[in-house]
């Protein structure tokens, strides 16, 4: 309790008022939405403690609630008709919010058994579940096939290199092969920007930066794109 105290002083004196009491409804935003959904994704956890050996992985840690469900507002399509894939989806956070809309299918892609068996544990104990099938894959991402009707797809910077790389040209073959518009949410987007090429006719519809330091894109890839870049290429 002592603890708790001291770490609350020193945080208010670092970031003073409006850092703390910004942190402090992120904490409490946090906890409510936890036992609302009564799942469990707070933490922190490195790749090598959860046997994942691959310079491209990143840290497990998940994004605050009130970003992912500002993120989910703006999907552009009407909720029975998404199918929703997340990349990386950890202990399943992203994948509860998005079951708390009545899409036709949420799908969470995982490399970590670890976090696969949480993930679906929460999944199960979630409430106010509206999803009509919610699934945790268990798959190296760089092989998994896109659905043919994934149309949104999400990432809270999973991966970078050649990982992303991979799974971005995944996304172009499958929207190639099945015209779609595709509405791709990516927060802390640096990486995926650096890519952004690989799929032509991509365009940001929104660039955003959220506390405490995450940044958001959000794009578009239509229908139109993939036969207006095949005929030029074909010119």
């Amino acid at each position: 309790m002592i603890g708790s105290a001291n770490r609350a002083v020193s945080y208010f004196r670092q970031h003073g008022v409006s850092g703390f009491a910004k942190e402090l409804y992120h904490r409490l935003y946090t906890r409510r939405c936890e036992a609302k959904y009564n799942i469990s994704t707070s933490g922190g956890i490195e790749p090598r403690d959860l046997g994942i050996d691959s310079p491209d992985a990143k840290p497990y840690w998940a994004i605050g609630y009130q970003h992912i469900f500002w993120a989910m507002k703006r999907i552009p399509f009407p909720a029975e008709q998404v199918v929703f894939v997340d990349y990386g989806s950890g202990k399943g956070r992203a994948l509860v919010a998005a079951a708390t809309r009545p899409f036709k299918r949420v799908i969470g892609i995982e490399l970590s058994e670890m976090l696969v068996q949480q993930a679906r544990k929460n999944i199960a104990a979630m409430k106010g579940k509206e999803a009509q099938q919610v699934d945790v894959v268990q798959a190296d991402a760089t092989v998994f096939a896109v659905p043919d009707d994934a149309n949104v797809i999400y990432f809270f910077n999973p991966f970078g290199g050649e990982t992303l790389s991979r799974v971005i040209s995944n996304i172009y073959q499958s929207h190639q092969q099945h015209k779609r518009d595709i509405f791709i949410i990516f927060f802390n987007n640096d990486h995926f920007e650096a890519r952004r090429h690989i799929l032509p006719g991509l365009r940001k519809l929104h660039q955003g930066k959220f506390y405490p330091d995450y940044s958001c894109g959000l794009y578009q890839l239509d229908a139109a794109a993939a036969q207006t870049h095949a005929a030029s290429v074909h010119a």
